[in-house]
């Protein structure tokens, strides 16, 4: 009886001690994904943003080479990628347009935006010298203009690299466009139509949902920036189309990108009107927000997989850690994409559940299970 019972706890042990290896070769195997992903930001970055742009606008060139003959299918990639460029169009007009009246407005804030920052450099100066026992900045004034024109040279910088970055992703997007095709023929042809089947549709699925979701991110960031304009013009808000915009391009980061469209705006409303006007201004938009992400975001949405705002954050942090500013853009595509994965492939719909928002699974699994 003891020796059944010494062999029962040497079973216990070995299973555990393979429990134990089998955890501690997936955390070296996450680790050297991670690597992997930061070290070869450089390549993966475009590619990553080429696939979400040819996943978006793959429909239109679809539509277009359906109705087009043979000899002119090219004609399909190229009307997909005029689509892309008539949106940047329209993305940089609204920025110029932002930018004429924003710079037709700083003159008339010009002293009260001085005053704004002198109180910051001292607020910030004070906790120096509090915590640290440093006598902060040798007041000869000239830290503003020195800290605009830094950042400015910085802006300046960063625009260029997106904008050699942006042509590189297109190139990329339009190889993906004109050869998808071929490429979905070799895969058939290789594996076989039955055992192609499941992928196809699979991937199928996926690129639907992630096209709705673009689609529904940018109507709740159509209508919230429309939202915040109509609020703030009420308290006589400077830079209204500034704020507007902002919002509508901040929604694309669910909760961190609520945050940060609505304290900009609340900092105005603070330099113009005083505590009480921030705070009504602050309220309005807090009810914005509100509305938006509790009520017409999920009706809009229908199927659409929900991510765990803890998640959203987590991933923000992540991605921006291993592609810097690129991350932070592409994280939450990135997650959107991985989850909507994980829910259309059986063996991993529990990690879906995880990522997800719900806390029913038997609700999460009638809402996502692929058609």
């Amino acid at each position: 009886m003891a020796q059944r019972e010494d062999a029962d706890g040497d079973r216990r042990w070995s299973i555990d001690r393979m429990t134990l290896g089998v955890w501690l070769l997936g955390l070296l195997a996450a680790l050297a994904v991670l690597w992997g992903l930061g070290a070869a930001s450089p390549v993966l970055i475009p590619l990553a943003g080429a696939f979400f742009v040819a996943v978006a606008v793959a429909p239109v060139g679809r539509w277009v080479r359906d109705r087009v003959p043979p000899r002119l299918a090219l004609l399909g990639p190229l009307a997909a990628m005029l689509t892309v460029l008539l949106v940047l169009a329209v993305f940089a007009g609204g920025l110029w347009f932002v930018g004429q009246r924003v710079a037709g407005e700083v003159p008339r804030h010009a002293e009260e935006l001085q005053r704004l920052w002198g109180q910051a450099n001292g607020w910030i100066d004070g906790l120096r010298e509090r915590f640290l026992g440093d006598s902060g900045s040798n007041g000869d004034g000239g830290g503003g203009a020195e800290a605009l024109s830094g950042l400015a040279a910085s802006v300046l910088t960063a625009a260029r690299e997106a904008v050699s970055t942006l042509v590189i992703v297109l190139f990329l997007a339009l190889l993906m466009l004109v050869e998808a095709p071929v490429w979905r023929e070799k895969i058939v042809k290789t594996l076989g139509p039955e055992r192609c089947a499941t992928t196809v549709t699979a991937v199928t699925a996926i690129a639907q949902q992630f096209r709705r979701f673009l689609l529904v991110s940018t109507t709740l960031g159509l209508i919230t920036g429309a939202l915040y304009i109509g609020w703030l013009s009420l308290f006589g808000i400077d830079f209204l189309f500034l704020w507007g915009f902002l919002a509508f391009l901040l929604n694309y980061i669910p909760v961190i990108g609520s945050v940060g469209a609505a304290t900009l705006p609340v900092l105005m409303a603070l330099a113009q009107g005083g505590s009480t006007n921030a705070l009504m201004v602050a309220g309005g938009l807090l009810v914005i927000e509100q509305v938006m992400g509790n009520f017409i975001g999920p009706r809009l949405e229908g199927k659409q997989l929900a991510i765990s705002p803890l998640v959203i954050v987590s991933s923000l942090l992540l991605w921006s850690w291993l592609w810097g500013a690129a991350g932070t853009v592409l994280a939450v595509p990135m997650t959107v994409l991985i989850a909507i994965a994980l829910s259309h492939i059986d063996a991993l719909r529990p990690f879906a559940f995880v990522l997800s928002d719900k806390s029913d699974r038997r609700r999460f699994e009638a809402r996502t299970r692929p058609e």
